[in-house]
């Protein structure tokens, strides 16, 4: 009989360590993608309304923050953004600073020789000179100085152009406060970004000209990562597609007054 019972106890010892196992190792297998970190820090911008700015509480908000926020749901990651200079974020990713770019990141050729693009998910009409209302200039071709947002498609577009006087800045906010005092003559800029610029500070401004289409610019907004992380894009996209299928990316346009060609 003691015999029996030492028995019983060793299977009750065995289904114990079993239970206790099978405890542990569920909650380790996550959904999350494969070639998906458990973290990913995420290099942005912080004054380029609507895709990304600060609220009045100092929080991170806007069209793109609101997407990354979805992608990061779908791929089952913590996301930490990391805020930077817009000239600065290619080069903080390639340094592994930051995991990824979400920025209103135009796709170009040249850029594509540096990192790896999301399918674009916004291809804005590019090409907007936001002049101050009591201006004289009615044309672009009057124009002589005009201000631009360093290290942009725009800014490269811009250099390609003859009779001109370029002057950059490190955002559009700066840009637009010397077209306020009259240091520049317009600011180059996409429309959603100009009209919510205006309309958030209630400035008194008008559009020369609309719809400047050039390879440089009119490639659209994607996702960048370095070249290396083929599974951390192939899964942003996948999230990217669903984003599209699910509405989401429709809802997050009409919320935010995105100006987008797909929509055409």
């Amino acid at each position: 009989m003691q015999r029996l019972f030492s028995q019983l106890f060793l299977l009750l010892q065995v289904g114990c360590l079993s239970l206790a196992t099978m405890s542990v190792s569920t909650p380790v297998q996550a959904a999350r993608p494969e070639g998906v970190p458990a973290k990913l820090t995420i290099g942005i911008e912080d004054g380029y309304f609507p895709y990304e700015y600060l609220n009045e509480k100092g929080e991170f908000t806007g069209f793109d923050v609101e997407l990354i926020k979805y992608i990061c749901k779908q791929l089952e990651t913590k996301c930490k953004l990391e805020r930077g200079a817009f000239d600065g974020l290619i080069p903080n990713l390639l340094f592994k600073k930051t995991d990824l770019v979400v920025s209103a990141l135009s796709i170009t050729d040249e850029r594509k020789k540096r990192v790896s693009f999301s399918t674009p998910y916004i291809n804005p009409i590019p090409g907007v000179y936001v002049v101050s209302d009591n201006s004289k200039y009615k044309q672009v071709k009057e124009l002589k100085v005009i201000g631009v947002q360093q290290g942009t498609t725009l800014a490269v577009y811009l250099q390609q152009q003859k009779g001109i006087t370029i002057k950059t800045y490190p955002s559009f906010d700066t840009a637009m406060l010397d077209l306020k005092t009259g240091r520049i003559q317009a600011v180059f800029e996409s429309e959603d970004v100009a009209q919510g610029y205006l309309t958030a500070n209630k400035t008194k401004a008008h559009f020369l000209a609309t719809k400047v289409f050039s390879p440089v610019v009119s490639q659209g907004i994607g996702i960048a990562v370095r070249h290396k992380d083929k599974q951390l894009l192939a899964a942003i996209n996948k999230a990217l597609a669903k984003a599209q299928s699910d509405g989401v990316l429709a809802k997050l346009k009409a919320k935010y007054k995105i100006v987008d060609t797909f929509n055409d």
